[in-house]
């Protein structure tokens, strides 16, 4: 069974959606016969961090709407991703655009590291406050999963990758994708959102067995 999730870094549900789904495969017992392939997706592409800026100040100015609706927004937020097992600090969090970093990704999933680096982009950027556009700060995620830094900084000071993150993009237009996170299981069932995780068993079972029925 694959599972192709389209998804951004500083998707919210797509943090929450991942969790729920590894929730779900723990009690999959052909979990071990899962394949799961991350693809690009710029869920804000026009996002840009300024320094000494909120996340809600950015949020509300990049929406056109108040930033105490912002919060109130965020407050709903916080709450799923607590039932998910995860944690959004909004309070440190820096909305920035992610596009090098993506285009790092392909180079991870290149190294068999696609999901470790989404993981990890994850974390930094919800609970741990990082800015996902620095160098440095990709440099240093990405050695953490198991990638060479140099390498990354080459990436990162050139265009490399730009036409597979498009593609990917591309990808999700054609399918009629209009946000994440994504998923399609065998290139056929699709689930979109942060659906919770019984929402997820009932899938992978059902799946699963109609794969069986079909051979």
């Amino acid at each position: 069974m694959k599972i192709t999730i389209w998804s951004d870094f500083v998707c919210p549900f797509c943090f929450i959606g991942q969790a729920n789904l590894d929730n779900a495969l723990k009690t999959f017992a052909h979990k071990d016969e899962v394949e799961i392939e991350y693809k690009s997706f710029q869920l804000m592409p026009d996002a840009e961090y300024t320094p000494g800026e909120t996340y809600a100040e950015t949020f509300a100015k990049m929406k056109g709407i108040p930033a105490e609706r912002a919060k109130g927004m965020f407050s709903q937020v916080i709450e799923t991703a607590e039932k998910a097992g995860v944690e959004i600090n909004y309070d440190i969090a820096k909305l920035t655009n992610t596009f090098d970093a993506h285009r790092v990704f392909q180079y991870a999933k290149e190294q068999a590291k696609g999901t470790d680096f989404f993981k990890a982009l994850y974390d930094a950027h919800f609970t741990n406050g990082e800015v996902l556009n620095d160098e440095e700060t990709l440099v240093r995620l990405s050695e953490s999963v198991g990638l060479e830094g140099d390498t990354v900084r080459g990436i990162i000071n050139s265009d490399q990758y730009k036409q597979d993150v498009n593609v990917d993009i591309s990808q999700a237009s054609q399918l009629g994708v209009q946000g994440v996170p994504f998923f399609l299981v065998n290139d056929k069932y699709s689930i979109s959102g942060a659906q919770p995780v019984e929402l997820f068993e009932e899938a992978l079972e059902k799946i699963y067995h109609e794969g069986q029925d079909a051979e």
